[in-house]
């Protein structure tokens, strides 16, 4: 056996070099979904930051439209912090079938950081997927990503808000673009819903049969990492 070649040690792209440095390597941007979800639960932190529960915090009003299923979901109770983060999946606990499970999540999972889910479908509930679509990279060192919504509920939820927000799902649109678009999310960077920032950027509905409907929302984020100074990433 040869010896080690220290050389081999010192070098991740080994036997090859890389030549062009600086370009954009996307590391963290797999965590984009999640931070983003975690964003929009809104949760107290250790900076000593305590959520307004009024419904001018489009975050609020995402998180009631979330959780009550019945009608007038606004006028509904915010739910707690406990309460936000048991909508969350756990990939350590993708399904919820016992006693135990059912305890701790309540309303079951709504929020899910990827486009394919194992759960038997959506009846009955609300929920939002959140994950990456297409990436460009208009010019070097800079990388457009394509981030999506997905807002699902049971048809007959949909219709029963029993106010002037009568569309659930889009009323559910208007919160994300609310809390979303224009603001600067650390680790993430600037939320855009622009066509000219990504060919993906707009909204539209979608449906998988009489019982399921809702909107795709596709938002973009742009990703540097060169030039010696990370104006995005983690």
């Amino acid at each position: 056996m040869p010896a080690n070649n220290p050389l081999s040690q010192q070098n991740p792209f080994y036997p090859y070099q890389k030549v062009i440095t600086g370009a954009n390597t996307l590391k963290g941007a797999e965590l984009i979904p999640y931070k983003l979800l975690m964003y929009l639960l809104d949760l107290p932190d250790a900076y000593g930051h305590i959520p307004f529960e009024d419904n001018t915090n489009p975050r609020a009003r995402l998180m009631r439209y979330l959780w009550n299923d019945g009608a007038r979901p606004l006028d509904g109770p915010l739910p707690t912090p406990e309460e936000k983060r048991s909508m969350l999946f756990d990939p350590d606990r993708p399904d919820i079938n016992t006693d135990e499970d059912k305890r701790l999540h309540p309303k079951g999972y709504r929020l899910f950081m990827q486009r394919v889910i194992g759960q038997s479908g959506i009846e009955a509930k609300t929920l939002i997927k959140c994950y990456i679509t297409k990436l460009s990279e208009p010019r070097k060192f800079h990388t457009t990503i394509g981030i999506a919504f997905e807002v699902w509920t049971n048809v007959n939820l949909e219709a029963n808000t029993r106010s002037v927000s009568f569309d659930r799902t889009f009323a559910m649109e208007q919160c994300l673009h609310d809390a979303l678009d224009g603001v600067n999310i650390g680790g993430v960077g600037t939320v855009s819903f622009a066509r000219a920032d990504h060919s993906y950027n707009g909204s539209e509905e979608i449906w998988t049969d009489a019982s399921n409907l809702g909107r795709l929302v596709n938002f973009s984020v742009q990703w540097a990492e060169g030039g010696g100074e990370k104006i995005s990433g983690f």
